[in-house]
């Protein structure tokens, strides 16, 4: 997709640290973490729990949005403290 557009390319639906790995390797501009809405899935990951391993993986080389779990102020915070929490 890069080769054939210079709009900003924004992924979305990353939860793994090596997909978020192969979209830098692809030239995507930003990476959204998120679930889909699939908190509904039986044993599907929840995009905070991926958040971490995704920030470490992308090491500031683009933006990392959030999409997913947010229902009240104290959410916010959580995702803030993983995205900068040391592992």
């Amino acid at each position: 997709m890069r080769q054939h557009t210079r709009v900003p390319i924004i992924l979305k639906g990353i939860l793994h640290a090596n997909d978020a790995a192969r979209a830098l390797d692809a030239g995507v501009d930003a990476i959204i973490v998120s679930n889909h809405g699939g908190r509904q899935v039986d044993g599907g990951i929840g995009a905070l729990d991926a958040l971490p391993s995704v920030v470490r993986e992308v090491k500031g080389r683009v933006p990392v949005l959030f999409d997913s779990g947010i229902r009240r102020g104290a959410d916010i915070f959580k995702a803030l403290a993983l995205e900068r929490a040391p592992c």
